[in-house]
C-alpha cells in the first residue's frame, strides 16, 4: 500500500474542519436571514457547540504530530513551507485558547447579533449595551491570551497579521491628510455637492431586479449563489459552490444596489479560491484587507465609475423609469458620487468613507489599550463624528448601532476596510498597465477580463502569498491618485 504523505494527511483531516465550518456558516446566515426570533437560544446554543467542536478538530494532539511530521519533511518545496508556515500559525492561533472561552464567546455573540438588530430597529443603546460589554470583556480576555505588546494589536491580527496599530495609524495619518486636500477641491468645486438625488420610490422587486442582473454581470453564477435580505449586509461561504450574499432595501434610497456590489466582490473571491485545497490556507483569502480589497473593488472602482453608468444606466430607465426621467448618465455617475459627508458608512461617499473607518479605529484602540467602556461610547463616537466629518447622529441608531460588528465580536476588522481601499487603489493601478481596456469593458457590461485577472493574480492564490507579493510596501498614494483622478478629472 502506498505510504500517505505528511501533507495529503492533513489536507484530509482538515476536509472534516470545512465540513464543520459549511454547518457552522449555515447555522449562522440562516439566524440572520430566516429563523424566527423565537429560536435564538436554541440557535446560540447550536452555533457554541459547532464552535467548540471545530475548535478542538485544529488543536488536537495528532494533528500536532501531523505538523510536526510534515514540518520535518527533507523534500518539502518553497510552497510547502509557505503551507506549513501559514498551518503553523493557525494553530497557534487555536491552541492559545480554552475551549470554554471560544463556546463562551461564540454564545455572546449570537445572543448580542440577535439583540443588536432589535436595539438598532427601535433606536434603543441601552437594550444592546449589557451585550457589548460583555464582548468587550470577552475579548479584553482573549486578547490576554496572546504574547503581543499591545491588547488591540492582539484583535488586529486575527483579521490581518501583516498589520499593527502603529502601521495603521501612520498609513491612517498620510491617508487623512489627502482625502482633506481633494475633499477641500471639491467643495470649492461644488460640482458634487450640489448634486440633488434621485427620487423614490423604487420599488423593493426592482431593486432586487437590478441588483440580480449586476451580480450576474459581474460572473457571480445563480447556480452557486444566493441573495437574501438581512438587517446589515454581509458575504457568508457556506461552502465552496455555495455563497450568500445579502442587502437590505429602502424604498426612499438605491443604497441596495452598492451593498450587492460590495457584497458579490466578497463572493467572487471565495468561489473562486483554489477548491483542491478546501480546508487549508491556500484555500482561504490572503487576509480580510485583502477581501474588503476587492469587495471594495466591485463597488466602487467599478460600480461608481463613469464607464459603469454608462453601462447601468438603461437598466435604470428600464426598473425606475419615473425616477429617471430627465437623468443622463453624466447625472447618474455625479448621484453615485456624491461628496456630502454622510453619517452611515456604508452609504458614504468615496471621499468620506474612510473617517468612519478611522473613528471606529481609533475608538476601538480607547477600548482595548485605554479600558473604554460600552456605556462611555455614544458621546465619543459623536464627538469625534463632529470633528472629522462636521456632522452628529441624531440618535445611536445612526450612530454606534449602525454596524453589526461589534456584536459579532469582531474587533480589530473595521482597519481591514481602509487597507482594502488602499490595496484596491493599487490593483487600480496595476490595471491601468497590464489591461488598459478595462474601462472600455466595463462600459460594455464585459467584465470577464477583469475578473479573469483578479482570478489568476489573487483569488487563485489563497494564502500562498501574502500582500506584500500581491501589491509590494502598501501606500496611500496609489488610492488618493485614483480619487484625485475621479473626482477633479
Amino acid at each position: 500500500m502506498e505510504k500517505i504523505s505528511p501533507k495529503n494527511k492533513i489536507k484530509h483531516y482538515l476536509k472534516e474542519y470545512s465540513y464543520l465550518k459549511s454547518i457552522q456558516s449555515l447555522l449562522h446566515w440562516d439566524m440572520e436571514t430566516m429563523m424566527p426570533s423565537g429560536a435564538i437560544n436554541d440557535r446560540a446554543q447550536r452555533l457554541s457547540y459547532i464552535q467548540g467542536k471545530i475548535h478542538d478538530h485544529l488543536v488536537n494532539p495528532n494533528y500536532r504530530k501531523m505538523l510536526k511530521e510534515f514540518s520535518q519533511d527533507e523534500k518539502l518545496s518553497r510552497l510547502d513551507k509557505k503551507l506549513f508556515q501559514e498551518l503553523d500559525w493557525d494553530y497557534k492561533l487555536q491552541v492559545a485558547l480554552p475551549k470554554s472561552h471560544v463556546e463562551e464567546l461564540s454564545l455572546a455573540s449570537s445572543h448580542a447579533t440577535h439583540t443588536w438588530a432589535k436595539a438598532k430597529k427601535e433606536n434603543d443603546f441601552k437594550l444592546f449595551l449589557p451585550h457589548l460589554q460583555k464582548l468587550i470583556n470577552l475579548k479584553r480576555k482573549e486578547a490576554s491570551f496572546f504574547k503581543v505588546k499591545s491588547p488591540y494589536d492582539a484583535l488586529i491580527r486575527l483579521h490581518d497579521k501583516e498589520f499593527d496599530s502603529n502601521q495603521i495609524r501612520s498609513l491612517f495619518s498620510d491617508l487623512r491628510s489627502g482625502l482633506i486636500k481633494i475633499s477641500h477641491k471639491v467643495k470649492d468645486d461644488g460640482q458634487f455637492v450640489k448634486v440633488k438625488d434621485l427620487k423614490g420610490p423604487f420599488s423593493l422587486d426592482e431593486q432586487k431586479k437590478i441588483s440580480l442582473k449586476v451580480a450576474k454581470a459581474f460572473g457571480l453564477p445563480e447556480t452557486h449563489s444566493r441573495l437574501d435580505v438581512s438587517s446589515h449586509p454581509f458575504s457568508i461561504n457556506i461552502s465552496p459552490l455555495d455563497q450568500r450574499i445579502t442587502t437590505r432595501y429602502d424604498v426612499d434610497h438605491l443604497d441596495s444596489l452598492s451593498s450587492t456590489m460590495h457584497e458579490v466582490g466578497h463572493a467572487l473571491y471565495e468561489l473562486n479560491l483554489p477548491q483542491a485545497w478546501e480546508g487549508t490556507p491556500f484555500q482561504e483569502a490572503i487576509s480580510l484587507s485583502v477581501h474588503e480589497s476587492q469587495s471594495r473593488f466591485w463597488e466602487n472602482i467599478v460600480g461608481r465609475s463613469e464607464e459603469f453608468c454608462h453601462f447601468i444606466h438603461p437598466l435604470m430607465r428600464e426598473h425606475f423609469p419615473k425616477s429617471m426621467k430627465g437623468v443622463d448618465e453624466k447625472r447618474l455617475f455625479l448621484y453615485f458620487n456624491k461628496s456630502q459627508p454622510g453619517l452611515i458608512r456604508v452609504e458614504s461617499s468615496e471621499l468620506y468613507y474612510n473617517f468612519h473607518i478611522i473613528i471606529r479605529f481609533e475608538i476601538e484602540e480607547m477600548i482595548f489599550n485605554q479600558n473604554l467602556n460600552a456605556k462611555d461610547i455614544p458621546h465619543i463616537w459623536n464627538e469625534k463624528y463632529r470633528s472629522y466629518l462636521g456632522i452628529e447622529p441624531k440618535n445611536d441608531a445612526q450612530g454606534l448601532l449602525q454596524d453589526s460588528h461589534w456584536a459579532g465580536g469582531a474587533f480589530g476588522y473595521f482597519p481591514t476596510y481602509t487597507l482594502g481601499n488602499l490595496i484596491s487603489g493599487s490593483i487600480y493601478q496595476k490595471l491601468k498597465t497590464e489591461l488598459p481596456q478595462f474601462k472600455k469593458q466595463i462600459a460594455k457590461g464585459d467584465f470577464g477580463e477583469i475578473l479573469n485577472y483578479l482570478k489568476v493574480n489573487i483569488h487563485s492564490k489563497g494564502r500562498s502569498l501574502c500582500a506584500k507579493d500581491l501589491i509590494g510596501q502598501l501606500n496611500v498614494n496609489d488610492y488618493l491618485n485614483y480619487l484625485e483622478e475621479k473626482f477633479k478629472g
